[in-house]
């Protein structure tokens, strides 16, 4: 078994490189937790995983913590928790600011899905090869009581599957959780904290790994999505 470990500079490049963005032309407000002053800044763009801005405020540093609000329909707004990975100096005592998102809602996940949707709607058409907007991973069960299982160790916050391809330490990605032809699918936020190669595999077949996830979402918020899909599944 051999261990994928990477350092943060790697994790952050490999991170850019996992998750297609999009050009940001619309406003968003940036503060720090517990205030409402919000922080100036020109936001560059947007990826599921995270975004990047153009700020003035020369007191932001890796590690901070920030909450960024997106518009919304109706003039309402969503709000997501993110960290700072990346500061650049520019010129003008300007700072680019690279983000990546830490915490997210269930329902301002499905929101920030379709903003990145109706976005990148007018742009031109990808090449082949190009990263997804959301790169999914699938975990399908035949057996209700490994369901059960799996979903109470979702419900603590973290996971262990085996997944066939190499992923990256660090990339953000939604797991998708049922049973085949299931409508019912269980769609979740997760980061994949580590990476162990089971079988490095060939030209012929991918490898196949271990893989430690952490969820994006809130605790309890996570508790109540896993005990509902539960409870419907057992109807």
């Amino acid at each position: 078994m051999h261990d994928s470990k990477l350092t943060q500079s790697a994790i952050d490049m490999l991170e850019k490189r996992s998750q297609r963005r999009v050009g940001l032309e619309i406003p968003i407000k940036v503060c720090r937790p517990g205030s409402n002053t919000a922080i100036t800044a020109h936001y560059q763009d947007l990826s599921w995983a995270g975004a990047s801005f153009i700020t003035n405020d020369i007191s932001i540093q890796p590690g901070d913590r920030l909450i960024l609000y997106f518009p919304w329909t109706n003039r309402q707004s969503f709000t997501i928790e993110a960290d700072v990975m990346r500061c650049e100096t520019l010129e003008a005592e300007r700072h680019r600011v690279a983000v990546r998102f830490t915490t997210v809602g269930h329902q301002d996940n499905q929101r920030l899905t379709k903003l990145i949707e109706l976005l990148s709607s007018g742009q031109p058409e990808v090449s082949q090869g190009t990263p997804p907007f959301v790169p999914t991973l699938e975990l399908v069960f035949d057996d209700q009581e490994e369901m059960r299982q799996k979903l109470s160790e979702i419900a603590l916050g973290g996971v262990s599957i085996t997944a066939f391809g190499a992923y990256q330490i660090g990339q953000s990605l939604l797991l998708s959780v049922g049973y085949p032809d299931d409508f019912q699918t269980l769609r979740l936020r997760a980061r994949v904290k580590s990476q162990s190669i089971e079988d490095p595999g060939d030209s012929l077949r991918p490898c196949l790994v271990t893989l430690e996830l952490a969820f994006e979402h809130p605790l309890d918020e996570l508790q109540r999505l896993t005990q509902r899909h539960m409870r419907l599944e057992r109807k």
